[in-house]
């Protein structure tokens, strides 16, 4: 029983990642109180023109890292004590291998 939960988590673990590298603004979104407003400055910098719009675009990109960063930190606010413990002692990579002789 074990092992079909631990391939469940690798299968949910891996279908994330696969999802946020083929649409990058994913990772934008992940973890955020305010990602619905991140969406909305990806769409206008999507529609501005790099050349004409510079200096509306600096200040949209500098929106958008504020909007990351305080939306990072009131989600961890409101995440459980175990998603907060992991946060705090840091990632770590763990490999996994599925064996017929494991339960």
């Amino acid at each position: 029983m074990k092992k079909n939960k631990d391939l469940e988590a690798i299968y949910l673990q891996t279908l994330a990642q696969s999802v946020a590298e083929k649409e990058r603004d994913v990772n934008d979104y992940a973890c955020n109180i305010y990602a619905d407003k991140i969406a909305k400055i990806n769409v206008l910098l999507e529609l501005l023109d790099p050349e004409t719009d510079r200096g509306f675009i600096e200040q949209l990109n500098a929106l958008k890292q504020t909007y990351k960063k305080l939306g990072t930190a009131l989600w961890f606010m409101q995440a459980g004590e175990l998603t907060n413990l992991g946060a705090r002692l840091g990632s770590t990579i763990r490999q996994y291998s599925v064996r017929g002789d494991q339960d």
